[in-house]
């Protein structure tokens, strides 16, 4: 069931005594919930558990809400740091130049002047911002290497998409040492 859903963000605690939650948005866009009927929150076991939405209001940027099996306080806290999980077909579509996590996974990296770098393995939520994950096979050892880089404008020059519209490609200008190695 996990993978038929997005990971929208996490519990990042209670608002007031009603049992409203603080969600850490991934996305930070206000109109990605609106009209979302249900949410999935992870289970102590792992497993995301339907919930229904009660309703979605904003403390600044911070979207609170309030669900219909979270009656109280003591109940909203013990949901901090839970997975919030969404089907992708419930939320607003995503800008152009926005991406879901799991789509940026196995993407090719590449340096300005077309030289591999290696793929996107994984992805850091971060607070300032996403950090992806590259894996690089070294050509001179059998050993894997790995390197973090910002997805900020700065660093990202271009994603490109296949037909489908997932990002493949990513062409990036690293910082200067970022995938040399210690000595």
């Amino acid at each position: 069931m996990i993978d038929e859903l997005i990971e929208i963000g996490k519990i990042s605690g209670a608002a007031g005594i009603r049992g409203e939650l603080k969600l850490y948005h991934y996305s930070g866009e206000r109109e990605r919930l609106a009209g979302v009927g249900e949410l999935f929150l992870e289970s102590p076991g792992g497993d995301p558990q339907p919930c229904a939405v009660v309703s979605v209001r904003y403390a600044g940027k911070t979207p609170i809400l309030k669900l219909g099996e979270v009656t109280d306080r003591s109940a909203a806290e013990a949901l901090r740091g839970r997975r919030v999980f969404a089907r992708e077909g419930d939320l607003a579509p995503l800008d152009a130049d926005s991406y879901y996590v799991k789509d940026l996974i196995g993407a090719s990296v590449c340096d300005a002047s077309g030289n591999a770098l290696g793929t996107v393995s994984d992805i850091i939520d971060n607070p300032a911002h996403d950090l992806l994950v590259i894996e690089s096979a070294a050509e001179t050892e059998n050993i894997t290497r790995k390197f973090m880089l910002p997805f900020v404008d700065v660093f990202i020059l271009a994603v490109e998409r296949n037909v489908e519209g997932f990002p493949v490609k990513i062409t990036a200008s690293l910082p200067d040492g970022l995938t040399e190695t210690g000595g």
